[in-house]
């Protein structure tokens, strides 16, 4: 496979290949004319979608982001051995991490400039739903989660990482149920037919990883990108960062003045975002992850990523106990959203 992997690069792309090597979802070609990236997709919808998004931001003045080489043949979308494949400029750059505070404020930064710009989009996919996509993905997401600790507080042999989920998974199954009642009764489905409106595409895969930090900050990895509120995103990224800032307020509080430098929020954006928060994802994430269907090798990264967002629990708890300041019932007209 890698002789005709290689063969079908040096074909189309006119280089000459030394060496492949896998890196995450992409290939990584090493030749004359220096590294290559390849990536391969399923569907050619998918590939040239993912080429589409890309070429409409940089016309649209956002360059912070991935650039496709065509083939000799002025294609940007290659089949072969039933995929579709695109080429990658490479990006000189480090991966972020959202536990330093310097890349954290890039990347919030780098995010709002991509979502300033990722209007009035072309040729996108959405969901068909009538409620807004994030509502049901967490609804889904809390039917696992029982179902996962129901199955860890059936088995007879548990580790000391289980025993650590069982007794937290209340506090979990709780902050969620009342996340998604929030969700439910607030304004984040007008919010997203805004953005179908406005064909804002947002990206929903904000790992760390996905942000490079060079002279300038990137943002890579466009497959889940697709039409919706642009909230999700941020919503999506101050939540995986509090994890690694110990739900300091005030770092959700320079993530949010950061941002509106190039997207300003109402306040009740701004309430929305702080409410939506509290759906408990990144937990619930992992142990989905970890336990659903066939057990798996449980790494020390996970067993570490997992154990601080449990010892945070109290931080966390904190960080939500004015919430109380965004809420109010129809009558109370002096509030910021109404649930």
């Amino acid at each position: 496979m890698q002789v005709q992997l290689t063969q079908m690069i040096q074909r189309h792309w006119g280089r000459q290949v030394y060496a492949i090597r896998d890196k995450r979802k992409a290939i990584v070609a090493d030749t004359n004319k220096g590294l290559l990236y390849v990536k391969s997709y399923s569907s050619k919808e998918k590939a040239d979608w993912v080429v589409s998004l890309s070429r409409q931001l940089l016309q649209k003045g956002f360059s912070e982001t991935l650039r496709y080489y065509d083939t000799k043949e002025g294609r940007s979308v290659v089949p072969f051995n039933g995929s579709y494949f695109v080429a990658i400029r490479p990006i000189m750059g480090r991966d972020a991490k959202y536990d330093d505070v310097y890349d954290v404020m890039r990347t919030v930064h780098c995010l709002g400039e991509y979502h300033r710009h990722a209007k009035g989009i072309e040729g996108g996919p959405s969901l068909e739903t009538k409620a807004a996509p994030i509502i049901e993905k967490w609804e889904n997401r809390l039917e696992r989660f029982l179902l996962v600790t129901q199955k860890l507080q059936s088995s007879r042999s548990v580790g000391n990482l289980e025993k650590r989920i069982i007794r937290i998974s209340p506090y979990i199954l709780a902050e969620a149920r009342a996340a998604l009642d929030m969700a439910r009764r607030s304004p984040i489905v007008e919010e997203y037919q805004a953005a179908l409106a406005s064909r804002a595409v947002a990206h929903r895969d904000l790992a760390s990883h996905n942000f490079l930090i060079g002279d300038k900050t990137f943002l890579i990895d466009y497959d889940t990108a697709m039409y919706d509120t642009p909230l999700i995103d941020l919503i999506q990224m101050i939540d995986r960062t509090l994890d690694q800032q110990k739900w300091q307020f005030d770092c959700f509080y320079r993530m949010m003045e950061q941002y509106q430098l190039s997207v300003p929020l109402t306040e009740q954006q701004y309430a929305l975002v702080y409410l939506l928060l509290r759906y408990p994802d990144n937990f619930m994430r992992e142990v989905i992850g970890l336990y659903e269907g066939k057990r798996r090798f449980v790494s020390k990264k996970i067993d570490a990523y997992l154990t601080m967002i449990i010892k945070q629990w109290s931080q966390r708890m904190n960080f939500f106990r004015g919430s109380q300041h965004f809420l109010y019932e129809e009558q109370q007209s002096e509030s910021t959203i109404v649930v």
